[in-house]
């Protein structure tokens, strides 16, 4: 096996245990994900994906924040909330606002793929926020991006992480149903 192989499949190994631990709200989720993600960054580097790059290591650092604030909130009835659809509006058009730009910019690199790369980069990022601090919405943007990036990595061979996204989006749809229990309770 070679250490790329080997190195998807540990990182994927973590993200999806981050995930699982995610949907019920356990802290020690934030562990998993910047282990998963740091391996992450490394990888698709090497693919030549540097906008998703950026973005495993985004969620590296933000996986520290997210401990510290979620470690901090604990005792303050740190609850699941609401997006209003205008906010949801505004955000994906921001949002895509700016993967436009940050697709342009990869585009003068030898970057593949940089628009579409650019899309889920700055998705993530965004989406990342919103679970953060518990909106529910950033599920249903998570079901769009995982979705989304199957087709991504599949395209690249990356099967792994492929198959990490394919159970991310089951996943994803089950944490906003559980979720969207626990607002509604």
């Amino acid at each position: 096996m070679n250490w790329m192989l080997l190195l998807e499949a540990i990182s994927v190994i973590f993200n999806i245990v981050f995930l699982v631990l995610f949907t019920k709200e356990i802290k020690l989720c934030w562990i998993f994900g910047i282990l998963g993600s740091l391996l992450g960054a490394l990888l698709f580097y090497y693919q030549k994906y540097y906008s998703e790059s950026l973005l495993y290591l985004f969620y590296t650092g933000i996986g520290v924040y997210a401990y510290l604030y979620w470690n901090a909130k604990q005792d303050e009835g740190f609850g699941i909330k609401r997006l209003s659809i205008v906010n949801a509006i505004l955000i994906t058009l921001s949002t895509t606002a700016i993967a436009l730009g940050l697709g342009f910019v990869m585009s003068k690199t030898d970057a593949d793929k940089p628009f579409l790369d650019a899309l889920s980069t700055v998705f993530g990022v965004m989406a990342t926020f919103l679970e953060i601090y518990k909106y529910l919405a950033a599920w249903l943007f998570w079901i769009a991006i995982n979705a989304f990036t199957i087709w991504l990595y599949g395209i690249k061979e990356l099967n792994f992480f492929a198959f990490q996204m394919i159970i991310y989006t089951a996943l994803s749809i089950r944490g906003y149903v559980l979720w969207k229990r626990k607002l509604s309770d």
